[in-house]
């Protein structure tokens, strides 16, 4: 039994859904402190500018909510988002060879009416998973147990039966490596090298959202990934 227990990124990077296929389960650690100007609620999307990229941003409810977790957080739906945010990923990839099949799903999702962060993260996700066929059993760290860095990443473990915890880089930096090893838990990491592929401009740029991929290779991107 592999797991992998992480954030539920806005359409996470490429190296997101490698790490979902190499498991057996994956948690969504919801239950954790909202990191402001992080990956929770944008993502990057290549674009023709000096930088060749720029963000995608969903504006979320922060004032005086400075320890909220990630599963508390509000859309701020004040700001008429959607439609400066689905302009943006027009005009960024309106030439691109699946646009038109991609941007149609996208836009499907976004215009719902979610209340939550997390509900319109896990519906985007949800809807890379389904269109590429990702079929992995999925569940979030608040329905499972409470707690913090390396205990809470353990208890989890133990709770799931899992034998095997698939951790990203960054968990040589906290993991209590011991009490995993004392449950019969072996650690792996994540360590992904990143796939080049055809962008609409060059030179590559790695770690854009998935969506810069799915509008360049639509269901062709599957293989991409896995590579």
């Amino acid at each position: 039994m592999i797991i992998a227990i992480q954030q539920s990124e806005h359409l996470p990077w490429v190296g997101f859904f490698n790490k979902m296929m190499r498991i057996d389960e994956f948690i969504y650690l919801d239950n954790v402190q909202y990191k402001k100007r992080y990956f929770e609620n944008r993502n990057k999307i290549r674009i023709n500018n000096a930088l060749g990229w720029d963000w995608i941003t969903v504006p979320t409810v922060t004032k005086g909510r400075y320890t909220q977790k990630i599963n508390e957080v509000e859309i701020d739906d004040t700001q008429g988002w959607r439609r400066k945010y689905l302009r943006k990923l027009e005009c960024a990839y309106s030439k691109a060879n699946f646009f038109n099949e991609i941007f149609t799903l996208i836009e499907e999702v976004i215009n719902k009416e979610f209340i939550k962060l997390l509900d319109l993260n896990l519906a985007l996700i949800n809807f890379v998973r389904i269109y590429l066929g990702i079929t992995k059993s999925t569940i979030l760290a608040s329905e499972i147990c409470e707690g913090k860095g390396s205990d809470l990443i353990l208890d989890l473990c133990i709770k799931r039966k899992a034998d095997t915890y698939l951790s990203g880089p960054d968990g040589r930096d906290y993991l209590k490596l011991e009490e995993f090893k004392k449950n019969n838990i072996q650690v792996e990491y994540h360590d992904y090298n990143h796939c080049v592929y055809g962008q609409l401009y060059e030179p590559f740029i790695s770690h854009m959202s998935v969506i810069d991929l799915l509008f360049n290779y639509g269901k062709d991107s599957l293989r991409i990934i896995e590579s």
